[in-house]
């Protein structure tokens, strides 16, 4: 089976960068996938891609270099197991509050006799390889989003779970759950404690901390705190920067 080498860095402790994806425009996934990000990540969850718009979303990744990811909308079988067939090697699932729903994610994506995957895996099966039922657990990386004061109590617990290979902050989600608003240049002192109360019990439990960043200063202040599956922006973010800044070069 193709190896996953984001997973591969993941697991040697080393950083792994990417993106989220949320217009649904196979051009643009493979231009970020051609950046050299190690992952692009497919959002179904608030981009504006959807189950008919995804395989080709998929594909345009699978051309690059980058590992192709998907956010699924929910920790949902039907989700889950539609994003692995169409050839995601790598999750994201948001809302992970208890070990039970980290749990149920694996039981998602694991065939029998682990977990009740229907098989079925198509585009999966044409980019994963022909061993890709049998080593499909071994090469699938599966990141739990822990966004909530619930997630940020049980997070030790959620993290323990075999086959849960990181965790992902989002960290506009979990300030709006502590009661702050989203979107702050700088989080306040009770969220940002909790952002680190996610990352210690990731590594306390050997699995990868991760966490969404909205420009390279941020990313870099994450990496050095040791976070290490980063996400930097996303393409809607980076094409309104990038526009706002050559207006304001530009004029002066």
């Amino acid at each position: 089976m193709r190896p996953n080498q984001t997973k591969r860095l993941l697991q040697t402790g080393k950083p792994a960068l990417g993106t989220f994806c949320l217009c649904s425009s196979p051009l643009l996934a493979e231009v970020l996938g051609q950046a050299g990000f190690e992952y692009v990540i497919v959002d179904l969850q608030h981009g504006e891609s959807n189950a008919g718009s995804l395989t080709g979303m998929l594909q345009a990744v699978s051309c690059t270099p980058a590992t192709p990811m998907v956010r699924v909308t929910s920790n949902q079988p039907a989700d889950i197991q539609r994003a692995l067939d169409m050839g995601a090697y790598g999750l994201v699932v948001p809302m992970v509050n208890t070990r039970g729903e980290a749990e149920a994610i694996l039981e998602s994506v694991h065939y029998a006799p682990k977990g009740v995957r229907s098989w079925g895996p198509l585009r999966g099966l044409l980019y994963g390889g022909g061993d890709y039922t049998e080593k499909a657990q071994e090469e699938l990386l599966v990141i739990a989003m822990l966004e909530t004061a619930e997630a940020v109590r049980n997070a030790k617990d959620i993290l323990s779970v075999p086959g849960i290979d990181g965790c992902f902050i989002g960290p506009s989600d979990l300030s709006i759950a502590l009661g702050f608003p989203s979107g702050l240049a700088e989080y306040p002192q009770p969220v940002e404690e909790a952002i680190l109360t996610i990352r210690d019990a990731a590594v306390a439990t050997g699995k990868a901390p991760g966490i969404f960043t909205p420009s390279v200063a941020a990313a870099k202040t994450r990496l050095a705190q040791g976070f290490r599956f980063v996400c930097v922006d996303c393409d809607f973010g980076m094409v309104a920067t990038a526009a706002a800044a050559a207006l304001r070069t530009l004029r002066g």
